[in-house]
């Protein structure tokens, strides 16, 4: 195992895949720990994120085009990241998905209870690229801390963010 999660949507459990869930609508969205992408989609996030005994719950994919990445510095991605972290109602889950060591490759947001659908509807990340909305099964995602504070800055540029730390 490596110290990397790749999360990706398949069309099902993936072989040698460290934990999936289903998707309502179809299909599965799969984890890896590992130090190399497991398959071409696979996009890093939070490692922290991942959790075999996780809960069902409600998710928000951002996943843009692959000619479509935005630099993290990009304001919009900056203003999002704001907008998350301005929020009084924190997410079990937010994450920056990474390619690369300086690309917006997406987020995922996660959220659980009594208006976790209306919340997701107004994803932050999602007014960069549209956000796909779905029920993901328990076995997968976890809940995480929301970050100390309001760091802006891209922090070892590799690291999906929130990091937790500076």
């Amino acid at each position: 195992m490596g110290d990397r999660l790749w999360l990706a949507l398949m069309d099902s459990r993936a072989s040698g895949c460290t934990a999936a869930a289903a998707l309502s609508g179809g299909g599965c969205l799969v984890g890896w720990l590992q130090d190399d992408q497991p398959v071409r989609q696979a996009r890093r996030a939070d490692p922290r994120v991942l959790d075999v005994a996780g809960a069902a719950a409600l998710v928000s994919l951002v996943l843009p085009p692959e000619d479509g990445l935005w630099l993290f510095d990009d304001p919009a991605v900056q203003q999002a990241r704001r907008a998350v972290l301005a929020d009084a109602r924190p997410a079990d889950v937010v994450t920056t998905l990474l390619l690369d060591a300086s690309h917006f490759a997406g987020a995922l947001t996660v959220r659980r209870g009594e208006g976790a659908a209306a919340l997701l509807r107004d994803d932050p990340f999602g007014r960069i690229w549209p956000a796909r909305v779905r029920e993901v099964g328990p076995g997968l995602l976890g809940t995480v801390a929301p970050p100390p504070g309001p760091t802006i800055e891209r922090h070892g540029s590799a690291v999906p963010w929130p990091g937790g730390r500076f």
